[in-house]
């Protein structure tokens, strides 16, 4: 009986101490997860678990770190549990979306960890397709976002007209609405202008660019602000040679008649840069030849007359039956 008793208690010791082995060898599981690598005197004392070193873990080492407002908020705001892995990283988790979902999730397209405080507005419109130059740079951003006073930025058109139908509808010289201008205001004024008197810069002439001389304000052209007529490009609907200025240019209405005006003429100005090339093929070499570089206006040769006569004798000596 004895025997029998002392192998029993010796079985119960052998079972023991193969528990208390076993036990001690797996290590106890960690509050903050299965998957938690992190060593725990990294953040822990051995005097009391309890005390957490304030500059133990390095938060910058791991995908979000802590700048700006980040670094002095208590980490229990963020890690409501003790599994940190679980804390979310959008914004949208920890602060109220005042907006109202009018702009999207991502906070960080206008705001930044230092302070709610937009201050890259000109980069955001410009990313979103309306640049805000001239007048635009300084307009106050609820004549526009009319919903900006309760935070929210619901989606607005970005046409000129959406925002200026009553200037386009109230303006008379010319009357837009009566001429059927065209409610793109960009094809005509410019948007980096200060006002509207920006125009005619814009307007695609098509055919009849507005460079040179021809950069001028509309009205010069269309005469009373009347926008219904198609003018004519011949240049002459302009600047037709009559009166005063045929007496100062008589050779225009009679030798020169034959000829466009760009043959001598550039859009420049009508005083800069005249070439008449047909010259050296029609009338004698002057642009080539010994004449090149030997004179500066057409009226040193010709008389400016009429006639438009050639007066060689100006340069030339023929007394002496041989040419210089």
């Amino acid at each position: 009986m004895n025997t029998k008793f002392m192998n029993y208690k010796l079985i119960l010791l052998t079972v023991f101490m193969f528990w208390g082995t076993h036990a001690f060898a797996v290590s106890p599981k960690s509050p903050h997860g299965a998957n938690f690598k992190v060593e725990c005197t990294t953040c822990h004392t051995t005097d009391d678990w309890n005390k957490i070193k304030p500059n133990g873990f390095n938060h910058n080492k791991t995908h979000f770190p802590l700048t700006g407002q980040h670094k002095m908020i208590s980490c229990k705001k963020c890690h409501t549990t003790l599994e940190f892995s679980k804390a979310p990283t959008q914004c949208s988790a920890c602060h109220t979306d005042i907006h109202q979902g009018t702009v999207g999730k991502d906070c960080e397209r206008c705001h930044n960890t230092g302070s709610w405080i937009v201050t890259n507005v000109k980069r955001i419109h410009r990313e979103a397709g309306f640049v805000l130059a001239g007048a635009h740079a300084t307009a106050d951003c609820n004549r526009c976002h009319t919903s900006a006073s309760s935070l929210r930025f619901d989606n607005i058109r970005s046409d000129c007209y959406a925002c200026h139908k009553d200037k386009y509808d109230a303006t008379t010289s010319p009357n837009h609405r009566a001429a059927g201008f065209d409610t793109d205001c960009a094809r005509c004024h410019s948007m980096v202008g200060r006002n509207w008197l920006s125009n005619g810069r814009g307007f695609d002439h098509g055919a009849f660019p507005l460079t040179g001389g021809h950069k001028l304000d509309c009205i010069a052209c269309h005469l009373n602000n009347d926008y219904s007529k198609k003018l004519s490009t011949d240049c002459s609907t302009c600047h037709s040679l009559t009166g005063a200025q045929n007496a100062k240019y008589p050779a225009h209405a009679t030798k020169f008649a034959a000829f466009d005006c760009s043959a001598c003429h550039s859009i420049q100005a009508w005083d800069a840069g005249i070439k008449f090339k047909q010259h050296d093929s029609n009338f004698g070499k002057i642009y080539s030849g010994k004449h090149k570089g030997k004179w500066s206006s057409c009226t040193d040769c010709h008389t400016n007359d009429a006639n438009y006569a050639a007066k060689c004798t100006k340069c030339h000596s023929f007394s002496t039956g041989s040419l210089p």
